[in-house]
């Protein structure tokens, strides 16, 4: 009897393990699938028009035992979601230990590692306030990417997907060797990925990728790996519109950035991006307890914008130019009804020929050929072309990390960071359009100085310099940032407790280089600025209770100093060497604490959090339509807080089914009106004002997104079905319309006075809020085993399977008054026809892998 209740209760306890096996690996294969679909697609082609220096989501990905940071960035990336609203610079990411952000902006380029999901799915994440074996991570937290080759599970992997985003087909083959017995280990990927036109008309996507790694475990204690990889790419942009034009489009995905040339559509935003890069890492095992990791990296980033311009002498060639739109032709304010009869013939006829044909909603680029063809017949210069942006730069870093388990007293990582970075930033002519001539010379100046004036000198040393194509023009600077910092994390811990503690010390120092002297700037554009020099610091602590082995209890606080982003720290890169005023450390101050209950049935997370950053340093850089002339726009003493609540649940409704719900309520803004520098490039001067922006929201993400899905898994299927509402997101805000001359008022001694020097209280415009929306998401897939290893998985994913497609993921508004200088109304309002952008409808990713 005895024997046979054993015999029972052993094959019971068998049996509820290995389903817990099945169960365990279908949700591996379920965050593999969601992997597989999360490859850069999103929204790559509504990155900022101008330096395309937007990311897409902002999630730490390698956290698969955090209930809420496993599934928010996935479930909410087609909103483009941004954890806590934080900026894209306050997230790093690590390979092999060495943090790769950018130094000039803080983040990193997800597109230099598009199309090697295999290759870099060997990740481990960590959030402020945890315990990671990589670096001191910033407040948004960080992921490390492991790429030694000895780490690569054996065997091949051919995945082969469709889809209707960014790019249509996408095919990828991913081999390791796995460690041989001769100490080798070998892993090598390629991938594609392709579309002749994407969900945005007149996009278009081609992109190789590849990783080569090998490593040489020499004995017990050595190895050696060597890893290179890049993702040379070349996509066309979507550019924002109104909704005037949408509506007169009947389309909220319409794209101004194409046109037909000869019949064939072309578009003028085009990117071409590589960035090759290469990683040397020794590994030495000291003993059991210590270990010693050392990289050193190099990468070449070479990233080219293409952009349309024109001379002062041509009409704006954009299509949804407001002088071109229907309500920009009327003398009345079409907000203002009635209209007069004239208005209403014009407004109509100008709707007619908006909707009579496509290629009248779109750039004419033969057109600006003819333009440019007339030019020539009479001697003259290139009215429109194509010129390149290029933002270039050579990176070096070296970092080392020790690990030490000092058993009863704790671990501790500790480790040394430097790097180097050359920035390079210049322009070239891409295209002429037919025309024979152009000179380097800016054509706002010649507007307001004249031809003889030394002032409309983009380069002082070579006047009048005639530009042929893939010649360098405009502007050309070098940004030198050298960094380095010392490191270390500690946790001890306690059968109910664990402490943490981790502190950094380092410094930035940074300089620009100019290589033409500028005529607005004669004295000031050539030649080294000198060196800004930044002392860094930052220290956090921790505390983690557990109580009964189910209930957890986390506790932060941190305090950082950080240096400016080099980005940011120059008034008018372009033109000339001058620093921001007053350029200080920037504080951040953060607090968090956390509950999480762990049972076998349920699990339950809520966290709450508190972020303040002060002495901030901004810089906007824009075409000023109100003045016709490009414009700097920087900001210090900016400061901004960030608080909300988080929370993540997950029910066992059955031993197949779980329902799980997902919600996050944030609000960040400015808390402050900060003194700003304006410079326009025409110009010499620098004048200084106050931009009122306190209470203005961050943009570009919703503040709030909840989600409630269930998840089933049986026999190797897995399903889940996702319902994901998303409010509060907020239009970005134009900081030239909230600039004190703009508004009419200035800062006195004793607060705001209006232009007779009386204290008045400031009307500041207010920042629009995008309606929510509900997006339904559905995804299914299998996993077959097969003989000798093998296996097949299928999956396939639906996103806003109810076709909404009225949710706006961004936007901003235009950089113009409502007023004339003279105090008129306009009759065109610039703050009632923001831009915007919209998530895309009905979209699928289906994605086929066999492992072999």
């Amino acid at each position: 009897m005895g024997k046979k209740t054993t015999l029972i209760l052993s094959a019971f306890f068998v049996s509820a393990l290995l389903h817990a096996q099945q169960a365990d690996t279908l949700a591996v294969l379920q965050q593999r699938a969601q992997n597989e679909n999360a490859d850069f697609s999103f929204t790559e082609s509504q990155l900022n028009e101008d330096d395309d220096a937007g990311q897409t989501v902002s999630a730490i990905t390698g956290v698969g035992n955090d209930l809420y940071l496993s599934e928010v960035g996935y479930l909410f990336s087609p909103m483009r979601f941004r954890l806590r609203a934080y900026q894209n610079s306050n997230n790093d990411m690590f390979i092999n230990g060495i943090q790769f952000n950018d130094a000039e902006r803080g983040v990193f380029s997800y597109s230099s590692i598009g199309g090697l999901n295999d290759a870099t799915r060997n990740r481990e994440g960590s959030p402020f306030f945890l315990m990671n074996q990589f670096g001191y991570t910033s407040v948004g937290g960080a992921d490390n990417i492991n790429v030694r080759a000895g780490q690569y599970a054996a065997g091949h992997k051919l995945s082969l997907s469709g889809t209707n985003r960014n790019y249509r087909a996408r095919g990828m083959y991913t081999y390791s060797s796995g460690l041989m017995s001769n100490g080798w280990a070998f892993t090598g990927s390629i991938g594609y990925r392709w579309a002749n036109e994407g969900f945005v008309e007149g996009t278009f996507y081609n992109s190789f990728s590849y990783l080569l790694g090998f490593e040489k475990r020499f004995n017990d204690r050595h190895s050696l790996s060597f890893t290179t990889w890049g993702s040379p790419t070349e996509r066309a942009q979507q550019g924002s519109s109104t909704e005037e034009a949408y509506w007169l489009a009947n389309d909220h995905y319409y794209n101004p950035n194409w046109g037909y040339q000869n019949g064939e559509k072309r578009n003028a935003r085009v990117v071409n991006s590589f960035e090759p890069t290469a990683i040397v890492t020794w590994d030495f095992d000291i003993n059991e307890r210590t270990k010693l990791s050392t990289s050193f990296s190099g990468k070449y980033s070479m990233y080219a914008s293409s952009a349309l311009g024109w001379s002062g002498n041509a009409a704006d060639p954009r299509p949804d130019y407001y002088k071109k739109l229907p309500s920009g032709q009327i003398s009345g304010n079409v907000f203002n009804q009635p209209l007069s009869d004239e208005d209403v013939e014009t407004w109509q006829n100008a709707y007619n020929y908006w909707t009579s044909a496509k290629s009248h909603r779109q750039l004419e680029w033969d057109a600006m050929y003819f333009a440019n063809a007339q030019q020539n017949t009479l001697g003259g210069e290139a009215l429109y072309y194509v010129e390149n942006r290029h933002n270039d730069q050579m990176a070096f870093n070296f970092g080392s990390t020790l690990k030490r388990d000092m058993e009863k007293y704790g671990n501790i990582t500790a480790g040394v960071n430097v790097s180097t970075t050359k920035g390079m930033h210049y322009k070239t002519m891409k295209d002429l359009l037919g025309a024979n001539k152009y000179t380097d010379v800016d054509k706002f100046s010649v507007r307001d100085y004249g031809y003889n004036s030394s002032m409309i000198q983009n380069d002082l040393d070579n006047p009048n310099r005639l530009i042929g194509e893939d010649d360098k023009f405009g502007y050309d600077y070098n940004i030198f940032v050298n960094k380095a910092n010392v490191w270390a994390n500690y946790q001890f811990d306690k059968s109910f407790y664990s402490l943490f503690f981790a502190g950094r010390l380092g410094g930035t120092t940074m300089e620009r280089e100019g290589l033409m002297r500028n005529g607005r700037a004669a004295n000031n554009s050539k030649g080294k600025s000198g060196t800004a020099k930044f002392l860094e610091s930052g220290a956090k602590a921790g505390a983690t209770f557990r109580i009964g082995g189910k209930h957890v209890f986390n506790v932060g606080l941190g305090y950082e100093e950080n240096a400016p982003l080099p980005y940011n720290a120059f008034i008018a890169p372009r033109l000339k060497n001058d620093f921001a005023t007053d350029l200080t450390n920037e504080e951040v101050m953060t607090a968090e604490a956390s509950y999480a209950f762990n049972g076998p049935i349920f699990a339950f997370k809520v966290s709450g959090y508190y972020t303040r950053f002060n002495n901030v340093t901004e810089l906007d850089q824009f075409y000023n339509d109100q003045e016709s002339r490009y414009t700097y726009l920087s900001m210090t003493g900016v400061e901004k807080e960030y608080m909300g609540v988080e929370l993540a649940a997950s029910v066992k409704l059955t031993s197949n089914l779980t329902l799980k719900a997902l919600g996050t309520f944030n609000n960040a803004e400015y808390v402050n009106n900060p003194n700003a520098n304006l410079t326009y490039e025409n110009e010499s001067e620098t004048t200084q004002d106050v931009v009122y922006i306190d209470g203005m929201k961050e943009s570009g993400t919703p503040l709030s997104a909840y989600s409630l899905g269930l998840d089933y898994n049986v026999k190797g299927w897995f399903f889940s079905i996702n319902g994901n509402y998303y409010h509060r997101g907020f239009i970005d805000f134009s900081t030239y319309r909230r600039l004190g001359k703009v508004l009419g008022v200035s800062a006195g001694e004793n607060g705001t006075v209006g232009e007779d020097g009386n204290k008045v209280s400031v009307n500041i415009p207010g920042q629009e809020e995008f309606d929510g929306g509900f997006m339904l998401d559905l995804s299914i897939g299998k996993y077959i085993r097969l003989q000798k290893g093998r296996s097949l998985s299928i999956n396939l994913t639906l996103n806003n399977v109810t076709n909404n497609t009225d949710m706006k993921t961004g936007g901003y508004e235009q950089n113009r008054d409502d007023a004339y200088d003279d105090g008129r109304e306009r009759p065109y309002q610039f703050s009632r026809h923001s831009k915007y952008y919209y998530a895309q409808g009905l979209n699928g990713f289906l994605n086929v892998g066999f492992r072999f």
